[in-house]
């Protein structure tokens, strides 16, 4: 990890107390939003302080954050969120314009750890491999067709409580996934992207409380129930 991102994550809970804006929690299936850790536009002239653009091109503009791989770079484009994390609840708006398609990921303070990968066409949900080489695999949570038209706005909301991990697409389609890994702390929330564009807006992250809703073991057996009936 970069000296840069540790300095960003030292600073990110006094950045994220300090000008979180006053705002509704997100719509949440499993975690008991708290209190708001950042809340951010992404347009022009919104503050930049907190976001670290590894790779890639990464713009703000009156619309949003547009990002894009660079060819030089050899590598999709990346721009993480200098906040570390506990339980979390994480919601943004996105739209594809042009790209093959992009992931909301979050690390642990070592490795990879879950993400969301979306193209036009397909939802996919899992914890990440973190050795590479064995014995930790990657594990799907959830694929699913989908149609994300080019020029159109959608949701994500991504909630981590416990060992738990849920993510929702237009508050339709929704992934469940449960690791003990998931339990430890969590860090640099953000966005890749493959190809060019996709554009983002209205980030918000939210702390929760470590314990569930009290109807969510309710919602996710009917949430197992809809998948399985597919």
């Amino acid at each position: 990890m970069s000296l840069r991102l540790l300095a960003l994550l030292a600073l990110a809970p006094t950045l994220g107390a300090a000008d979180a804006k006053p705002a509704s929690p997100p719509a949440t299936l499993l975690a008991q939003p708290v209190a708001p850790l950042v809340v951010d536009a992404l347009t022009a002239g919104s503050e930049m302080g907190r976001w670290l653009s590894t790779k890639g091109k990464w713009e703000r503009r009156p619309d949003g954050l547009r990002g894009e791989e660079v060819e030089a770079d050899k590598h999709n484009a990346v721009n993480r969120l200098g906040q570390p994390l506990g339980d979390f609840v994480f919601a943004c708006e996105f739209r594809f314009d042009g790209a093959k398609g992009f992931s909301f990921s979050v690390n642990d303070p070592k490795e990879h750890l879950t993400r969301v990968l979306l193209t036009p066409t397909s939802f996919t949900a899992r914890k990440d491999d973190r050795d590479k080489k064995g014995p930790d695999v990657a594990v799907n949570y959830r694929t699913e067709t989908v149609k994300l038209d080019p020029g159109t706005w959608h949701s994500l909301v991504v909630e981590m409580v416990g060992d738990t991990f849920v993510a929702t697409l237009d508050g339709k389609v929704t992934a469940v996934g449960t690791h003990e890994l998931f339990r430890g702390p969590k860090v640099s929330p953000g966005f890749t992207v493959d190809g060019a564009a996709a554009t983002f807006r209205n980030v918000a992250v939210w702390s929760a409380r470590p314990e569930p809703k009290p109807d969510w073991k309710a919602r996710r057996d009917a949430l197992a129930g809809a998948t399985s009936a597919k």
